[in-house]
């Protein structure tokens, strides 16, 4: 296929997938809350953004593809065992990223399955309950066929950009304003922390490293502190992406009671 043709496909694939498997989760609760999700699970992260979160008395998830375990990813040093056995003790929630950190919205319904049998499996020699398990697609790379599969295995779905969530959120293509060293989204991070705070939305934050200086993916510690400040100052609660469903779904379930 030409290649300006598997880029029309995979449009329309992914614009198929915007409609498609959806779980909706209703946003009915008192307070807005703002969770920080860190892709790829860099050292820095698990280091300075762990302790930023901490500091503050919140946790956060971080979306580990096992395959970049001990490595350097773009230069830079990422997670080893010891920091991913540390992010559990501290009470921090370890996500699925695919195990290579491959894009899905082409590979085969098989090589996918693959992927994520192997990180699940990685991830299970940490105890984690592949029940409860969150994904982060790799690059935020999804579409038709990727949606379907994933809205099977997991409790929920992430994708890259798109802002906050009011009302509703679709569990199984979660948004995120990305907080990079160099603004890639329409509406910057205060802006949408000032409107989860009103309408009592959700707003996912990621980020890759938290360093100085940091890549054009990441973010500084200091920027990183501001940020979870602002959202405790706001009023938000602040907490990992699996807490926050639960937080959800509680409102929801004593609503239908």
């Amino acid at each position: 296929m030409p290649d300006s043709a598997s880029k029309l496909a995979l449009r329309i694939s992914r614009r198929l997938a915007q409609h498609a498997y959806k779980e909706m989760l209703p946003l009915c609760a008192d307070i807005g809350v703002v969770s920080f999700t860190f892709d790829d699970a860099p050292a820095s992260a698990c280091e300075a953004g762990a302790r930023t979160l901490e500091r503050h008395g919140a946790r956060g998830t971080f979306y580990v593809a096992g395959g970049l375990t001990g490595s350097l990813e773009e230069g830079k040093p990422c997670h080893t065992r010891d920091h991913l056995l540390a992010l559990l003790a501290a009470g921090h929630e370890l996500g699925c990223h695919s195990y290579s950190h491959i894009r899905c919205d082409t590979l085969t319904a098989p090589e996918l399955e693959r992927e994520l049998d192997r990180n699940a499996a990685f991830l299970a020699e940490f105890g984690v309950d592949s029940a409860t398990l969150d994904f982060a697609y790799p690059f935020g790379a999804y579409a038709y066929n990727a949606k379907r599969i994933c809205s099977k295995r997991f409790r929920s779905s992430r994708i890259t950009g798109g802002g906050a969530h009011e009302d509703y959120a679709d569990l199984n293509a979660l948004k995120t304003h990305r907080l990079y060293d160099i603004a890639v989204d329409a509406e910057d991070y205060e802006t949408l922390l000032e409107r989860t705070s009103r309408q009592k939305g959700w707003l996912i934050v990621n980020t890759h490293d938290v360093e100085n200086p940091p890549s054009r993916y990441g973010t500084t510690p200091e920027r990183l502190e501001r940020a979870i400040a602002a959202a405790l100052a706001a009023g938000c609660k602040v907490l990992p992406v699996n807490a926050a469903i639960d937080y959800w779904q509680q409102y929801a379930n004593a609503a239908d009671a």
